[in-house]
C-alpha cells in the first residue's frame, strides 16, 4: 500500500491527522531511488504515519494543507535535483520538459488552458517554506535533499549571478538536514515528539539559526556524544573507535585525538563578507571542502549565525536496513507516466558515496566521499523483488551507484582526511578496490530465477587501480549492454587539472585496454564519453586538444555538455572567482553563452 497523498487515502488507513507530511514538487514513485519514499518508508518502519504532499499547486497557500497540519513537521524537499538545474539549460533557457512530472510535462496546465505556471516553481524550497508558513504559523519546518545540501552556507548563485545566503534563512525553516538524512530526520522526529527545542537538538547531518556562537564553540566531549545517534557496532570495534569514525576518516586511538579531532567550531567568513570579498569567498569555500563536514561549522548570516552539526557514517547493516524497506517499487495511482521511473524501476542502487573528488561534482558534498556498500544479500534480496514485478522482462538494467565500481572500495588503514584514494588514476597503495566483491555481486544477480542480464549503466571510472584487467573483462563481456558509459569530461590535462581528474593519459591507456579487452572478449561494444565544455580552465586551445584526441582514436559516439556553475562546488567557486580558492592562482573563465554555443557546435562536427 502506498503512503497516502489526499485526505480520503488518509481516511482508508483510519487516518485523522499525519504525524509528518513530506512535501515534494516531484511525482510521487514509491520506489527506493526516490528520496521521498525512502524517507517515508523509513519513518513508517519507526512507527509514524507519514503523508506525501506530491506536486501542491504552490500559488495558493491552502494548498499545502491538502492533508491537513502534521503533528510534528512538515519535511520539504525541492525534488530529486535542484530546481534551478532541473528548470533552465546551462546557457540560461527554461526547459520545456521535467522527467519528475506525468509525461514530462512540468506546468500544471494543458494545452487550452490559459496561462502555464511550473509545477516546480523556481527556488522551489524557498517558494514552498513560504506559501506553508502563510497557511499555518508555528508548525516545524524542516528542509532537505540536494537543494538544501547544497545551499547550505552562502554560495554563488549562477542564475542570480550573485552571492546568495544559506537557503536556510531564505526559507525560514526550523532545521536543514544535509547529505543522506535518514537516521538524522528520524532523531529530529523523536526530538520534536519529546519537545526538546531545536536549538538543544545537536543532531549530525542538520543545520539550524543561532543568535549566539556561544553554545556551539567547545569541544566538550560530552555535548557531542548527546547528539551521536547509536548505529550498528560490528562486535571486534570498541566504542571508542566508533565514536572516532563518526567524525573522521583517520583512525584515532586516545581520548587526547578524539578531543582535537571535534576541536573549535571552525568560523567561515560571514555572509556579508563574502558577498563583497572574493578573498573573503574563497577563504570560506576552502575552509568548507577542507573540513568536509567534520567539525562544527558555523557562518555569520545578518546578525545570526549559520550552525552545522557533522555528518554521520552509516554502516552497512544500516544501508541495508533501508534498502530492504517495504516499497511498491510503483508510480502512485495518480499518476500514468513519469519517465524518471521507467529508467530506474528495474535498477539497484548498490552504494553511496564517491571518492573521485571531482571539481564539479555535487556527489561528495551531499553523499560524502566514504563508500558505504550494501551487503551481497541485501542487493540479491531486492533483485529477488524486482523479479515478482508484472513490468520485469528480465533485465536489471543497473546494480550501481554514484561511481558503479567503486562498490566495496575500502581503506587498508581505515581512512585518511585527505581522501585522495584514486591519486590522479595511479591508486593509494592503502586503497582496496572492492572490484571482486562487485564481480560477486554481479554474478549473483545473474544466477536469480528469471533474470536474463544484469547490466552496469552507471557511471564507470576508467582508473586502473578499481578497473583491473579481471573485472574489466568480465564487465565488457557480460555487464554492458552495447555502450559503456565514460566521463573523461576533457582531454586536455591543464582543464583536466582544474577538474581534479587523471591525465589524458589514463584515459588514452583505457581507450587502448578497451579495444584489446572488445577484440578478446568478440563483443561488438562502444564507448560513451561525457564530455564538458567550458569548464574553467579551457580556452578555445583546450578545446581542440579535446577535439583532436576524439578524432585521433575514432570515437564517434560522446555527449557534450556545457559547464553548469552549480552550487557550492570547487569549479563554481573558479567560476564565480576567476582564480583557484586555495592556491589563489588566477584561471581562465570563458562565460560568453554565444562563444560557448558555437564551441560546442566545434566539438560536435
Amino acid at each position: 500500500m502506498f503512503l497516502p497523498t489526499t485526505k480520503k487515502e488518509m481516511d482508508k488507513k483510519g487516518w485523522d491527522s499525519c504525524d509528518v507530511i513530506i512535501v515534494t514538487p516531484d511525482a510521487y514513485v514509491d520506489h527506493p531511488s526516490f528520496a521521498m519514499a525512502i524517507l517515508g518508508r523509513f519513518l513508517e518502519k519507526n512507527g509514524y504515519k507519514v503523508g506525501i504532499l506530491t506536486q501542491p499547486r504552490w500559488k495558493d497557500p491552502l494548498q499545502f494543507l491538502e492533508l491537513g497540519i502534521p503533528k510534528y513537521a512538515f519535511i520539504v524537499s525541492g525534488g530529486q535535483m535542484d530546481s534551478m538545474v532541473l528548470n533552465y539549460s546551462s546557457i540560461g533557457i527554461p526547459r520545456n520538459e521535467d522527467a519528475f512530472c506525468e509525461n514530462k510535462n512540468p506546468f500544471f496546465s494543458k494545452k487550452g488552458e490559459g496561462k502555464k505556471y511550473r509545477i516546480r516553481p523556481d527556488r522551489c524550497l524557498s517558494v514552498y517554506c513560504n506559501q506553508i508558513r502563510t497557511a499555518c504559523k508555528g508548525v516545524p519546518i524542516i528542509i532537505g535533499g540536494i537543494e538544501a545540501s547544497l545551499r547550505r552556507i552562502a554560495h554563488y548563485d549562477y542564475w542570480s549571478h550573485k552571492v546568495r545566503r544559506s537557503i536556510l534563512f531564505d526559507c525560514k525553516a526550523d532545521m536543514l538536514i544535509y547529505g543522506m538524512g535518514e537516521f538524522p530526520l528520524l532523531k529530529v522526529i523523536e526530538n520534536i515528539k519529546n519537545k526538546v527545542p531545536f536549538k538543544e537538538m545537536n543532531v549530525e547531518n542538520s543545520a539550524i539559526i543561532a543568535h549566539s556562537l556561544q553554545d556551539y564553540t567547545s569541544p566538550i566531549r560530552s555535548k557531542i556524544r548527546d547528539f551521536l545517534i547509536r548505529p550498528f557496532v560490528p562486535n571486534e570495534l570498541s566504542e571508542c573507535a566508533i565514536e572516532n569514525q563518526r567524525f573522521s576518516h583517520t583512525p584515532i586511538h586516545s581520548e587526547c585525538a578524539i578531543q582535537e579531532n571535534i576541536g573549535d567550531t571552525i568560523i567561515l567568513p560571514s555572509f556579508e563578507e563574502v558577498s563583497k570579498d572574493k578573498n573573503a569567498f574563497a577563504k570560506a569555500e576552502t575552509l568548507f571542502i577542507k573540513n568536509d563536514d567534520r567539525k562544527i561549522l558555523a557562518q555569520k548570516q545578518d546578525s545570526r549565525y549559520f550552525i552545522q552539526f557533522p555528518k554521520r557514517e552509516l554502516t552497512q547493516k544500516e544501508i541495508d536496513d533501508i534498502y530492504d524497506l517495504d516499497f511498491e517499487r510503483m508510480i502512485h495511482p495518480r499518476f500514468k507516466n513519469v519517465p524518471a521511473f521507467e529508467v530506474v524501476k528495474t535498477s539497484i542502487t548498490s552504494h553511496r558515496g564517491c571518492y573521485g573528488d571531482c571539481s564539479f561534482c555535487a556527489i561528495a558534498a551531499h553523499q560524502g566521499k566514504a563508500i558505504v556498500s550494501r551487503s551481497l544479500n541485501s542487493i540479491i534480496k531486492e533483485v529477488e523483488k524486482i523479479t515478482k514485478k508484472k513490468y520485469f522482462k528480465g533485465t536489471i538494467s543497473n546494480i550501481g551507484g554514484a561511481t558503479a565500481n567503486m562498490y566495496g572500495s575500502n581503506c587498508e588503514i581505515g581512512g585518511c582526511n585527505e581522501h585522495d584514494c584514486l591519486k590522479d588514476g595511479m591508486g593509494c597503495k592503502n586503497l582496496l578496490s572492492g572490484t571482486n566483491e562487485y564481480l560477486k555481486v554481479l554474478n549473483a544477480a545473474k544466477e536469480v530465477n528469471g533474470v536474463k542480464n544484469v547490466f552496469v549503466n552507471s557511471g564507470i571510472r576508467f582508473d586502473p587501480c578499481i578497473l583491473d584487467d579481471e573485472f574489466f573483462h568480465e564487465l565488457l563481456k557480460n555487464n554492458v549492454s552495447g555502450q559503456m558509459n565514460v566521463a573523461p569530461e576533457s582531454l586536455s590535462d591543464k582543464v583536466l587539472h582544474y577538474m581534479n581528474k587523471p591525465k589524458s593519459k589514463v584515459f588514452e591507456d583505457f581507450v587502448k585496454r578497451f579495444a584489446l579487452m572488445k577484440n578478446k572478449t568478440g563483443v561488438r561494444k562502444f564507448l560513451l564519453p561525457y564530455m564538458v565544455i567550458g569548464h574553467p580552465g579551457e580556452n578555445e586551445h583546450e578545446a581542440i586538444e579535446t577535439r583532436k584526441f576524439l578524432q585521433k582514436h575514432n570515437i564517434k559516439g560522446r555527449q557534450f555538455q556545457i559547464f553548469t556553475p552549480t552550487p557550492m562546488t570547487k569549479s563554481t567557486a573558479m567560476y564565480y572567482l576567476n582564480f583557484e580558492p586555495e592556491s589563489g592562482k588566477s584561471v581562465f573563465v570563458e562565460k560568453s553563452i554565444r562563444k560557448l554555443k558555437k564551441r560546442k557546435e566545434l566539438m560536435i562536427q
